[in-house]
């Protein structure tokens, strides 16, 4: 079977989980045996088709006033502005239109797709052509993709202009053959937004993209670590805060890159960016991963790599983000309460190190529900 894989970003050029699902999802189905080719963007520079891990990708820079991953450089009015023009960019609609004329595939698995225009599933309908769409946040609902704490009933979430651009999406968004959501809670969230009244829907974890451990944790180290973009919504400024506030003497040690942090005790480590062999290595010197957002979360990526290492989580339990953790492999708390944070904490910290190695094993039993081949197999069997 021949497949199209269309995200609006795609390896190298990426920013979060929805692009490594997208690339691991190409190389799943390519395994399996199926011929894949990519459409996604690039930054600038003309229209490309070229060939990288053996994948054929066609690369082109959608015309709008800006570039998708440039969104932050830009005042509100003139991202307004870009929003209007990527719902209805006809410039990738007809880019594409060529592509899937010329390549004839039997079904496209569409990702994220702010960036590249929202008149695609308009599109792949018109073509007469199978449409799987995997939704990864709240974009479709909400332009900014981002729903925080103490503010889902503020303008921009819920305003005139969002409740417009809500139905719209809706409405462009109606012919999909088939809608697949990592989280219950997002599928819920569109499902009560009246989206995807007439489609098939499927809920499939993302899948586990690396190796599990083969062994447990069998003591603690007094170590904790926060993966993610330094981002105010991700709640990273808001753990620091915690940490020094009640002078905390376990280590936090913090990757990834973004917003300058404020810092002031020695026992804070930014480590700033790391490859994914120096997270693993982090993963064997920590005891828990934290994950203290501020926004509703959909379903990180980074919980089954955290299983996978055998490193239980304290998971703010906000959106999908608490779905498959529980006091089994590890601990929630209402996300933005000091208080309920604190208390999991210490509970974490008090752990004899037999139950800690318990948390820790159930965790690798939890990692078997992410199994890739599964996961594709999965999405193949919904092809009638």
């Amino acid at each position: 079977m021949k497949i199209c894989l269309i995200s609006n970003l795609f390896q190298p050029i990426e920013r979060g989980g929805a692009e490594k699902v997208a690339q691991a999802m190409a190389r799943g189905l390519r395994k399996a045996g199926h011929d894949v080719f990519i459409i996604s963007t690039k930054p600038q520079g003309e229209f490309k088709q070229e060939i990288e891990d053996n994948l054929k990708i066609y690369r082109f820079r959608p015309l709008n006033i800006y570039y998708y991953l440039n969104d932050f450089k830009h005042h509100a009015i003139v991202r307004l502005l870009w929003h209007f023009f990527d719902i209805f960019n006809f410039h990738s609609y007809f880019v594409i239109k060529k592509i899937l004329i010329n390549e004839k595939p039997d079904l496209v698995i569409s990702h994220c797709l702010m960036g590249i225009g929202f008149l695609l599933p308009t599109l792949i309908k018109r073509l007469k052509i199978k449409h799987f769409h995997v939704i990864h946040d709240v974009q479709l609902a909400v332009p900014s993709g981002l729903i925080l704490k103490c503010q889902e009933n503020n303008f921009a979430i819920s305003g005139f202009l969002t409740n417009w651009y809500t139905k719209l999406c809706a409405k462009l968004f109606s012919g999909i053959n088939l809608i697949i959501s990592p989280s219950k809670w997002l599928l819920d969230f569109y499902l009560n937004k009246d989206f995807f009244k007439q489609t098939k829907t499927v809920v499939l974890t993302n899948p586990l993209q690396t190796q599990p451990f083969d062994q447990p944790k069998k003591c603690k180290q007094n170590k904790y670590l926060f993966i993610g973009q330094i981002k105010p919504h991700k709640g990273i400024q808001w753990l620091i805060d915690v940490w020094e506030k009640n002078n905390l003497m376990s280590e936090l040690i913090i990757i990834g890159d973004g917003d300058k942090l404020i810092v002031q005790k020695q026992n804070i480590k930014v480590i700033g960016r790391k490859n994914q062999q120096e997270i693993m290595d982090q993963f064997q010197q920590i005891d828990f991963l934290i994950m203290p957002s501020l926004c509703y979360e959909n379903s990180p990526t980074l919980i089954p790599l955290s299983f996978a290492c055998a490193t239980p989580l304290i998971v703010a339990n906000i959106g999908g983000a608490g779905e498959a953790v529980n006091e089994t492999n590890g601990f929630k708390f209402e996300s933005k309460d000091e208080a309920d944070f604190l208390q999991k904490l210490r509970q974490s910290m008090e752990l004899p190190n037999a139950e800690y190695t318990k948390l820790s094993q159930n965790c690798l039993l939890q990692a078997k529900n992410y199994s890739f081949d599964t996961y594709i197999s999965q999405i193949l069997a919904n092809i009638d």
